[in-house]
Parts: C-alpha cells; structure tokens; sequence
C-alpha cells in the first residue's frame, strides 16, 4: 500500500482524466472486494467522475457509493433473450457508454463481452 500513490501517477496522469469507467462483470463477492477501486480513483483524481458497469443483481451493492457518479448495468439473463431483444439492450449499452466519453477505463473482469463493451 505505501507504493499505492506513486505507481498510480507513474501510470496515468490522473489529472488529465475526466470521466473513467471501471467494469466490473462478476460475483457479489468481486464486486464488494472490488467496490475500493471507485474510492481510490476519485481520492487521487478528485475531479474524475467515476462510472461502474456492473450486473444489475450486483448493483444494489454500488448504489449510493459516494465516488460513484453512474451505475450501468447489464442483466445476466442476457443470453436468454431473443437475438432482436439482445441486440436492442445492448445498442440501448453502447449508446450510453459512448455519450459519456470515456477517458480511462478500469476493466476488473476476465470475460470478452465486458472487454467488448468497453472498448465501444
């Protein structure tokens, strides 16, 4: 922990930062254990807006978080849905991910889809 600041201003001017996104497409339990990042990010980037995409059974864990500016959310049973439902919800996703300019992303999920969606 004591490198903690310094290895965060060697990576990313967090000065420069207006908007980032941390994605976070788990478990409860990752997403309690990961929740910290949001605080981290804003304590060393105070005019950062912090944005978390997470899946919307997690998300009543983030709501109300102080460093947290959004919450988007995509449901689990997306596969289940219909290709023309699938593909609606998640244009309706980009959409909102794009309008809001990303400049850092934080991407604490091992899965494609959430790599996928983040890099639109």
């Amino acid at each position: 922990m004591v490198y903690l600041p310094r290895m965060l201003n060697d990576a990313v001017p967090l000065g420069e930062i207006a908007r980032a996104l941390v994605v976070m497409l788990r478990h409860h339990g990752d997403v309690l254990l990961a929740s910290p990042v949001l605080s981290v990010l804003q304590s060393h980037g105070p005019r950062i807006e912090v944005d978390a995409l997470v899946y919307d059974d997690t998300a009543p864990m983030l709501e109300g978080h102080p460093a947290l500016a959004q919450l988007h959310t995509v449901g689990r049973s997306w596969k289940e849905e219909s290709a023309l439902s699938r593909l609606a919800s998640e244009y309706r996703l980009l959409t909102s991910l794009r309008s809001r300019h990303y400049d850092l992303l934080v991407h604490l999920t091992d899965q494609a889809r959430g790599a996928w969606l983040a890099r639109s």
